[in-house]
């Protein structure tokens, strides 16, 4: 029998074998009646309490255990991979989250879809962002944006999501499976790192082609057109016919939201939020958060929050140990992001301070969150005719302080700058005012802090409008947005189980033409 148990605690500075005591207490067994691992392990540093980590644990056995209210059977009904017999094989258009995971399903169930994707192979990629970084020569197809992974590949590897969604596990399972790594399913704020994200794409890659899926990389899709037969994909590697399409576009795939903007796919707008990277050393925020307990712990990550008339402003990808990236994908435009690798074991932390935009600050067409965008990319590509990226201290940004701050992690390289004219008054406000009140709820984001413009990727900027039960456009039948990019997630686990519930829909709708 299979068993939950919650509420366990133990020390900082023990190993987990120090749940095994508290498990024997409350279950009445002994040493060898059970096996157990841990579901969920979190730091309890509440202020007034002493600092310990909890857990929920569970364990087998087939010994009868004491009644206890902490203990609970554990009946989890498995995802359903179940195959199906079709010959239909399904288009993906993108190969991030969404659509490698909705990918994964389909070829799980026997769907064998065609997987397209703009950019390159992770192995490739990896080269073209990093002579991007030294260099600054820019690939527009083959970048931090685009290519095998999506924008995830190049990020913290974050596998969060405050979603209950049962998929959440069958997601953190695959990535435990693949990077050979159980934390992934205990933490609670697990990540897999960039450069263990690298290799776990390469493993997921060879498991879709064995199970069947195609995969075509530096393949853009140019233009859709819908016939009695189903869908005509046009790109630049060759025409692709299927029933089914998905469009799991990323956030930036600012070409293709013109083109079924022009083919008539429904569109809609949909707020996002623009602002800095801020950087500062990551032991003053691991000394903030756990005192001198942080030398038993990883590092440590913030998240704050702010409201300044009416506008929220927010740090968000908190990257600790991380470096700031060039984010770019348009030649001509700068963009920032934040990055760690697994150990996150950099001297900086970073993440992204963002105030809300919508349709009140850059108009009411369809696309014009994507111009507003690029207005500011331009703006600062223009300071330099490069895409080095403006810097100030927070200390001069806020208080017009001349004090010392870390050293940039940014490449292809930085130049002092007053960031005040990166944005309009209105957003500049908020954002030198969010920043000083929670600079001074937590003094750590501040000091010696260093502010880099602009990150202005912080989601989609268009939601492709979908049914919300079938998940199909609206305007588009056998057409299905997923993901991020679509608008419809935001974070590698949330996009993965979108793309997962729409491989469901395509199944579900495929059995029953099968059936009919």
């Amino acid at each position: 029998m299979n068993y939950r148990i919650n509420n366990l605690h133990r020390p900082i500075d023990s190993k987990p074998e120090a749940y095994e005591a508290e498990i024997e207490k409350i279950t009445g067994l002994k040493a060898g009646d059970y096996t157990w691992r841990r579901h969920r392990e979190s730091v309890d540093a509440r202020k007034g309490r002493t600092m310990r980590f909890t857990a929920a644990v569970d364990i087998i056995t087939d010994k009868k255990v004491r009644k206890n209210k902490q203990i609970l059977p554990v009946r989890e009904k498995p995802y359903d991979l179940s195959p199906i017999e079709t010959a239909e094989r399904p288009v993906v258009v993108g190969a991030g989250p969404a659509g490698l995971f909705c990918a994964w399903v389909l070829a799980k169930r026997g769907m064998a879809p065609i997987l397209l994707e703009r950019g390159d192979a992770v192995e490739d990629r990896v080269k073209k962002v990093e002579a991007f970084w030294e260099t600054g020569e820019l690939d527009p197809e083959s970048n931090v944006q685009f290519g095998e992974g999506g924008a995830g590949t190049f990020s913290d590897g974050k596998l969060t999501s405050r979603s209950k969604d049962p998929r959440g596990r069958t997601v953190l399972e695959l990535f435990s499976r693949l990077a050979v790594d159980e934390s992934i399913l205990y933490k609670k704020k697990p990540h897999v790192g960039t450069d263990a994200l690298r290799k776990v794409l390469v493993l997921l890659r060879k498991e879709l082609e064995h199970m069947g899926a195609e995969i075509h990389f530096r393949t853009a899709l140019k233009s859709i057109t819908k016939d009695e037969e189903g869908y005509l994909l046009t790109t630049n590697s060759g025409d692709f016919r299927a029933k089914y399409v998905v469009f799991a576009l990323g956030h930036s795939a600012r070409d293709s939201f013109y083109m079924l903007h022009e083919k008539g796919v429904a569109m809609e707008q949909k707020p996002f939020a623009v602002g800095f990277r801020i950087e500062e050393p990551q032991a003053a925020i691991n000394e903030s958060q756990y005192g001198d307990m942080c030398r038993f712990l990883p590092a440590a990550d913030y998240s704050l929050t702010a409201k300044v008339e009416e506008k929220g402003v927010y740090t968000f990808c908190m990257c600790p140990g991380g470096k700031v990236v060039a984010a770019a994908s348009e030649e001509g435009g700068v963009v920032t992001n934040g990055m760690s690798y697994k150990a996150r074991d950099g001297e900086n932390a970073n993440a992204a301070v963002l105030v809300t935009v919508d349709h009140t600050t850059y108009g009411e067409g369809v696309l014009a969150g994507v111009e507003f965008q690029r207005e500011i990319e331009r703006k600062v590509f223009a300071m330099t005719n490069s895409y080095k990226a403006p810097v100030e201290s927070a200390s001069s940004y806020l208080y017009g302080e001349k004090t010392a701050a870390v050293t940039p992690t940014y490449k292809p390289g930085t130049f002092f700058a007053d960031l005040h004219t990166i944005y309009s008054e209105e957003l500049d406000r908020a954002l030198t005012e969010g920043l000083k009140d929670m600079g001074r709820r937590f003094p750590a984001l501040i000091e010696k802090a260093l502010l880099t413009a602009p990150e202005t990727r912080s989601s989609s900027p268009v939601r492709i409008t979908r049914d919300s039960a079938s998940l199909e456009s609206i305007s588009h039948e056998n057409l299905y947005p997923a993901g991020e990019g679509a608008g419809y997630a935001g974070g590698i686990v949330s996009s993965a189980m979108d793309g997962m519930r729409v491989a469901e829909k395509i199944i579900e709708k495929e059995k029953n033409h099968v059936r009919n």
